[in-house]
Formats: structure tokens, C-alpha cells, sequence
């Protein structure tokens, strides 16, 4: 039955992906990264499918032991793929000569499947109210440019701030990023991302293969979900308009959402050892 169920599932996932034919629709699949940005791109995609306004999803026993809330009765779940790894043993011609070898000395390989699982929206649970979380952006502009500039410098890319003219807010090129400083620590930050992408997603020979367009939405997109995941507005209508019905979306979703969530993860670790 999981097997059916997980086929179905992947032929869902890969609707979605062929359906998407307009900048907004695109857009809504970043929205649904920036919110569960601890799922992988295609779970993702599965909630953001079966439901569009999800906010905030756990498992069934997760919303009981860690937020003391329950699933209403008659809730459906939202089906999601989860990995389950199996150890199968090779088998070896025995020697008559050879002493038979003990069972942990057997040489296995390890081989990983996905089956359904389910997660519930917060919509559909009840019980004590979550933990609020500080959104005020009294200060949030800047110190959100602080682990940015962390990360840049771990990834051991130069940045410099200069005086840009003819409106540019920023330029990578081989290993460098040079950003407007006239531009205020949000829009750094937004500026930073998207060239760090660049840096990152498109190497030499990437830069070869992808278009000039498909690098630009990358890149913008991979900001858009980062600034987005903490409430922050940027304009990004420039480069994600610039998607096509005709581009296939599979491979820069995945790419898109690992260095997005890579970004956010590294970003929320900074951000709560300065709470502490």
C-alpha cells in the first residue's frame, strides 16, 4: 500500500512542478520554502499541494509531546515523504578452508527507501497556544546582516562596500562580492545573499551550462526565502518575473532550496547564541 501511496505522491510532486506557469505561481513555491524551510524541497511542495495555506506543520506525536496540542477529530493529514534506511547483506562464496566469519565482520550496504508520512497544520490542532515569536524589526535589519556577513566570510569570499553608480546594488566575480554602500543593512543583506548564491550555485562550468536568466532567478529566489523566512520585503518582481512556462523548474527548485535552507539554518544558529 505505501508503495502505491508513495508513487502517487512523487506523480503529484512532479504536476505541481509541470503546472507552474506563471511568476506568482513560482513565488508561492518560494513562500512555501521560506515557511518549511526544515523540509526538503519536495515535502515542501507536498504540503504547499495538498495545502496551500498551511503556516506551520509537525507530526501527529510531535504537536502532543513538544506543543501539548492535539489533531482535531476527523483531520486528514498532509502526506509527506520520509526516509527509512535497511542494511541488506552480501553474500560471499564460503571457502571450506576459512573459518566461517562472525555476522558483524559480513559486509553490508545500506540502501534507503521513502514511504508516506503525515504532518498536521496548526489550523487543524487545538490545545495551548505556541511559543510567539519575536517579529518585531526594531533591530532585526541589522543584526540579520550581522550573520550574513559571518557566512560570507566562512565561505572565504571577499567582500568590499563601495560607491556603485548607474543604480547597481552589487556584483560577485570569482570568489569576490562588492556591494553599494549606500543601500541600508536590509537590502545589503538581500544583495549579499543573491550574490553569494551566485558564488555558490554557479561555479565556472555552471556558469557555462545555465543562462544568464536561469542564474539571476536562482540566485533572487534563493534570496527571496531567506528575507522572506524573516518577514523582511524585498523587491524581487525584477528577477522572479523572469520565469518561463518553458524552463524546467526540477533541478534549480533543488538547488534553490538547499543553499536557502543552508543560509537560513546557519542564520538562526547565530541568531539565538546572540539571544544567549
Amino acid at each position: 500500500m505505501s508503495k502505491f501511496k508513495t508513487r502517487e505522491l512523487l506523480e503529484k510532486l512532479g504536476k505541481k512542478i509541470e503546472s507552474v506557469q506563471s511568476s506568482e505561481e513560482f513565488q508561492s513555491i518560494l513562500e512555501s520554502f521560506s515557511k518549511f524551510h526544515s523540509y526538503s524541497y519536495h515535502n515542501s511542495l507536498l504540503i504547499l499541494t495538498q495545502k496551500p495555506d498551511a503556516s506551520f506543520v509537525a507530526g501527529y506525536k510531535q504537536w502532543q509531546q513538544k506543543f501539548n496540542r492535539h489533531v482535531k477529530k476527523g483531520e486528514n493529514g498532509i502526506a509527506i515523504l520520509a526516509p527509512f534506511s535497511y542494511k541488506n547483506r552480501i553474500e560471499k562464496a564460503s571457502n571450506d578452508n576459512e573459518k566461517e566469519k562472525d555476522s558483524d565482520d559480513e559486509n553490508y550496504v545500506k540502501k534507503t527507501y521513502f514511504k508516506p508520512v503525515y504532518v498536521f497544520d496548526v489550523s487543524q490542532t487545538e490545545g495551548e497556544d505556541l511559543p510567539e515569536i519575536d517579529t518585531s524589526l526594531d533591530n532585526k535589519h541589522q543584526y540579520l546582516l550581522n550573520p550574513i556577513l559571518s557566512l560570507v566570510n566562512e565561505k572565504g569570499v571577499k567582500l568590499k562596500f563601495e560607491s556603485l553608480k548607474n543604480g547597481l546594488d552589487g556584483y560577485s566575480k570569482g570568489g569576490e562580492i562588492v556591494i553599494n554602500k549606500a543601500l541600508n543593512p536590509t537590502e545589503k543583506a538581500a544583495v549579499i545573499i543573491h550574490e553569494l548564491a551566485h558564488e555558490i550555485l554557479h561555479s565556472r562550468e555552471e556558469r557555462a551550462v545555465l543562462t544568464k536568466e536561469v542564474k539571476e532567478l536562482e540566485a533572487e529566489a534563493v534570496s527571496f526565502v531567506v528575507m522572506d523566512h524573516y518577514n523582511l520585503e524585498i523587491k524581487s518582481d525584477q528577477y522572479l518575473a523572469l520565469y518561463k512556462e518553458s524552463y524546467d523548474l526540477k533541478d534549480s527548485l533543488k538547488r534553490i532550496s538547499k543553499l536557502a535552507t543552508s543560509i537560513i539554518s546557519y542564520c538562526d544558529q547565530k541568531l539565538e547564541l546572540k539571544k544567549s
